[in-house]
């Protein structure tokens, strides 16, 4: 997780920023997969950062802490499309 993200985050950027449907939050995670899968020197298949990052955005709009909600998104998006 990006610590611009942490810090947005920690600073009150609480789920109601988190669910203004695709705003702040979302560019920052898409900006955050986009660099985690080129310092991994991998390709992401098509609509898999859309997947990750809204159900990021869906975790943290429900409550679930920013650490496992990063987790379980990236095993669900690694399940989804069949990715090690």
């Amino acid at each position: 997780m990006s610590p611009l993200l942490i810090s947005l985050l920690l600073a009150g950027a609480t789920p109601a920023v988190a669910d203004d449907s695709g705003g702040l939050i979302r560019k920052i995670c898409m900006s955050s997969f986009a660099a985690a899968m080129a310092s991994a020197g991998k390709t992401a298949p098509d609509g898999m950062a859309d997947f990750t990052c809204n159900c990021f955005l869906d975790e943290v709009n429900s409550g679930t802490g920013l650490d496992m909600a990063q987790s379980r998104c990236k095993s669900r998006a690694a399940a989804e499309f069949a990715v090690e």
